[in-house]
C-alpha cells in the first residue's frame, strides 16, 4: 500500500442552462433533457463513486485543493451541491487551510446559495462575469447579464466571507475599449475581489461564434482583442493586481492554489464527464468520456471497478513529454522555472537546456524579454507576451 498522500481534486459538472457561443468545453444545456433532476441525481451518484474509486486507488489522505468547475456547477440545486461536497469530504477530508473553489454564474447568486456554500466548506468562489457591456454579452449569447453581475457582486460584498475570483474576456464582439475599461474600473472597486482572470477571446473552430465570424455575421479583430487585453493588464496593475501567470492577476497572496497545481505539474485527480486527471509519477493522464449517458451507466451499474474498464481514454507521458510540459507550464508563470526542481525531476541542467549562456535564452535576456538569478529562469512582463514564440524555441 502506498503511503497516504494529499492530492488535488477537480470535479467537472457538465451542465449549463445555455451554452455561450465561444465555449468549446464539454457541457450540455439542461433544456435538452426532459428530466434534468433525475439526470443530475444520477450524475451525483456517479461522480461520488468515481471520487471514491480514485481515493482508494491512490490512497488519498486528504484533499490539498478542490475545484468544482464546469459547465456551470451552480446549475445544481443547493441541496445537490451540499450533498456533493459532503460526499467528497466523507471520502477524504479537506487538508487544513485547503482551498475549496466552486464556479458560479452571476444570475445564480442568492444569499441562500452563498450561505449554503459556506456551510458546506467552500471558501473561494470563481464567478464568470466576462463583461459588463450588455451588447458584448448578447453578441456571444451569454446567459448572465451585466445587471445580474453587478447584483451578484453586491450580494457577495454583503454576504460572502470567503475569497472571490472573477473572469473577464478582452475582445468580445461589439465591445468598445471605453466600455471594457469601465468594466475593469467597476470590478476593481470591489475590495473583496482578490483575483481576476483576464483572457483574450479565443475563437475556437466549430463553435457558434466561429461560424458567425466566418460568415461575417459578427465583426471581430484579433488585433483589437490583443490591444484590449494589454489595456486591461495595465489597468489591473494600476489597481494593485499583480500578474503572476499569463492570464491571471491577484492582490497580494491571493494566487489560485488549485491552478498552480496544474502549472507546476503536480498530481491531480479529475472526475466527472469530460474531466482529465494526471499522475506524473506513473506517467498517466486520463480523460473521461464526454457522454454523460455512458458515464452514468458505468458508475451506476457496476458494484466493483477496475482501472482497465473505466469509461476514459488514457495517455502515457514519457519523460520527454513531461519535461516539455514542465517548461511550457512553468514559463506561463511570472516566477518562472526553478533549476533545482528541474534537476530533481529530469536530471539535467536547466541553464544548458535553455541556452542561458550563449543560446536563445541569453539572447532573450539581452533583449530584456527574459531574466534569471542563477537558479530561477523566467520571462519578463514583455517576454511573456511572446510565450508561444519562446516555447517554439524549446522544441
Amino acid at each position: 500500500m502506498e503511503k497516504p498522500t494529499p492530492i488535488s481534486l477537480y470535479i467537472h459538472v457538465p451542465f449549463c442552462r445555455r451554452k455561450c457561443d465561444y465555449c468549446d468545453f464539454f457541457s450540455m444545456s439542461d433544456e435538452n433533457y426532459a428530466d434534468f433532476y433525475t439526470l443530475s441525481e444520477n450524475f451525483l451518484t456517479s461522480v461520488l463513486k468515481e471520487v471514491s474509486f480514485y481515493a482508494h486507488l491512490y490512497n488519498v489522505s486528504e484533499w490539498k485543493t478542490l475545484y468544482i468547475g464546469g459547465g456551470t456547477p451552480s446549475q445544481l440545486s443547493m441541496s445537490q451541491l451540499s450533498a456533493l461536497l459532503s460526499g467528497i469530504f466523507k471520502i477524504a477530508p479537506a487538508a487544513p487551510h485547503a482551498e475549496i473553489t466552486i464556479e458560479i454564474n452571476p444570475d445564480d447568486v442568492t444569499v441562500e446559495l452563498l450561505q449554503a456554500l459556506e456551510k458546506a466548506g467552500v471558501n473561494r468562489i470563481s464567478m464568470g462575469i466576462q463583461a459588463f457591456d450588455q451588447k458584448a454579452l448578447d453578441a456571444v449569447h451569454r446567459r448572465a447579464t451585466a445587471e445580474s453581475a453587478l447584483y451578484a457582486l453586491e450580494l457577495m460584498r454583503e454576504h460572502w466571507h470567503g475569497r472571490l475570483s472573477c473572469d473577464l474576456i478582452a475582445g468580445l464582439p461589439r465591445h468598445s475599449y471605453a466600455s471594457f475599461e469601465r468594466g475593469i474600473h467597476t470590478l476593481c472597486s470591489y475590495s473583496n475581489v482578490d483575483h481576476i482572470s483576464l483572457y483574450t477571446l479565443t475563437v475556437e473552430e466549430g463553435t457558434p461564434l466561429a461560424k458567425k465570424i466566418d460568415s461575417s455575421e459578427l465583426a471581430w479583430s484579433q488585433e483589437k482583442a490583443d490591444r484590449m487585453w494589454l489595456r486591461g493588464r495595465n489597468l489591473l496593475e494600476s489597481y494593485g493586481f499583480s500578474q503572476y501567470e499569463v492570464s491571471n492577476f491577484c492582490r497580494p497572496n491571493s494566487e489560485s492554489r488549485h491552478n498552480t497545481v496544474y502549472w507546476k505539474l503536480q498530481d491531480y485527480i479529475g472526475c466527472g464527464p469530460g474531466a482529465s486527471g494526471t499522475m506524473y509519477g506513473e506517467g498517466l493522464r486520463w480523460t473521461n468520456t464526454s457522454s454523460i449517458v455512458a458515464y452514468n451507466a458505468f458508475w451506476n451499474a457496476a458494484s466493483s471497478f477496475q482501472a482497465k474498464d473505466l469509461p476514459r481514454s488514457t495517455e502515457k507521458l514519457d519523460k520527454e513529454t513531461q519535461e516539455f510540459e514542465f517548461l511550457m507550464m512553468g514559463f506561463r508563470m511570472l516566477c518562472g522555472v526553478n533549476a533545482d526542481e528541474y534537476r530533481m525531476r529530469f536530471g539535467g541542467d536547466l541553464a544548458e537546456r535553455l541556452g542561458a549562456h550563449d543560446g536563445f535564452f541569453a539572447e532573450w535576456k539581452k533583449r530584456r524579454l527574459a531574466t534569471s538569478d542563477g537558479n530561477r529562469y523566467a520571462l519578463t512582463r514583455r517576454g511573456i507576451l511572446l510565450l508561444n514564440r519562446f516555447l517554439e524555441s524549446l522544441l
